[in-house]
Parts: C-alpha cells; structure tokens; sequence
C-alpha cells in the first residue's frame, strides 16, 4: 500500500504478488511433461501398434472402451490445474479468483458432458434421410389413391330409392314407369314442336 501526500493510501486491492522459484518451474514443467507422455503412450497402447519414424511397434493393445476418454480428459484436468495453480498462480491469490476459475471449468464440463451425450448415444436414433420433393408427392399421390381403394361405400344407397324402399323422385320405377310430377315434366318437353 502507498500513501498519498495528502495521507490517504492508494490501495488497488491486488495486494502483493507471489515470485515462483526455479524449482517449483521445473517441478511444474516435468510434471507437464510427463502427463503429455502419458498420454501418448496411453493412446499407442490402445491402438496396439505405433510407427514412429518409420519404426514399427506392435505389442499387445490394452482395450479400455468407453473408459478411454474420462481417462483422456482426468490426465488434461490434471494438467489444467498444474497450470492454474501454478504458472496462473491461482494457489497463491484470494479465494473469488479461485471461485471464477472453478465456476468457469464446471461449465466447461458441462458443454463436455453433453458433447459426450451426444457421441455416445448417437447411433441409437434413426438419423434423417433427405427425401426429394418429387418423391414426397408421389408418395402423397399414391397414399391418396390407396386411401380411396380402401374407403367402404355408404351404408345406405341414395341413387334410384328413398330410405325406405320407394323409387326416389323422377327415379324409373320397377316396371319402368317414371313418377307422376317427373313424367308430366317430361310430356311437356317432347309435346313442344
């Protein structure tokens, strides 16, 4: 903190800042690197073989399946907080820098998880087939047709008879004779010269 002439102090609220010593860069920067080549062996080791400039490897494949990636992500978690605590200096600062950081990680694994959803279950839905619009109206053309194949006639037949059986209204009747009001209509059309 510093004074000011006029006897206020001047606080920024950072704070004094911690200086790292070699060892604690060395340590940081070999356990760095010894967690990259982790997993890089762990990645040949599941594929079973390796060819490393023009060197060929096979030995026997460790199958860890679905395990494969939590381990991957455990070992980047691992290092992520190597890095934060160390090289950001998180383990020396105040607690809300350490609250930001650990807010914003939780979020990063939740966008993991669902990607993970995502990759996992992707093969137990059907997926989507692009259908042109040609064959869609074909196919409704068809479903139509087929529906009016299907469809059952009227219980009750209008054409030719009332509902109970009498001949409907300028229908022939049985014997040919037409009704008296359809007949008369009739004689009066053809009677005309």
């Amino acid at each position: 903190m510093s004074h000011t002439p006029d006897g206020h102090t001047d606080d920024t609220g950072h704070g004094t800042h911690h200086i790292f010593d070699a060892k604690v860069l060395k340590q940081t920067f070999a356990v760095l690197v010894g967690l990259t080549f982790l997993t890089v062996i762990l990645a040949l080791w599941e594929r079973g073989h390796a060819d490393i400039f023009g060197l060929e490897f096979h030995f026997p494949a460790l199958h860890v399946g679905w395990l494969s990636v939590p381990i991957a992500l455990g070992i980047a978690a691992t290092k992520v907080y190597w890095v934060a605590s160390r090289f950001m200096g998180l383990k020396y600062e105040k607690s809300s820098n350490v609250l930001v950081f650990l807010g914003s990680s939780s979020f990063l694994l939740v966008f993991f998880f669902f990607t993970y959803l995502d990759f996992a279950y992707r093969d137990t839905f059907v997926p989507a087939t692009a259908v042109t619009s040609d064959a869609v109206g074909a196919a409704v053309s068809e479903s139509e047709a087929r529906e009016a194949e299907l469809t059952p006639p009227p219980f009750v037949e209008t054409t030719g008879a009332d509902l109970f059986g009498a001949p409907a209204a300028g229908a022939p009747a049985a014997d040919g004779a037409t009704d008296g009001a359809a007949d008369g209509a009739a004689a009066d059309t053809t009677a005309t010269p």
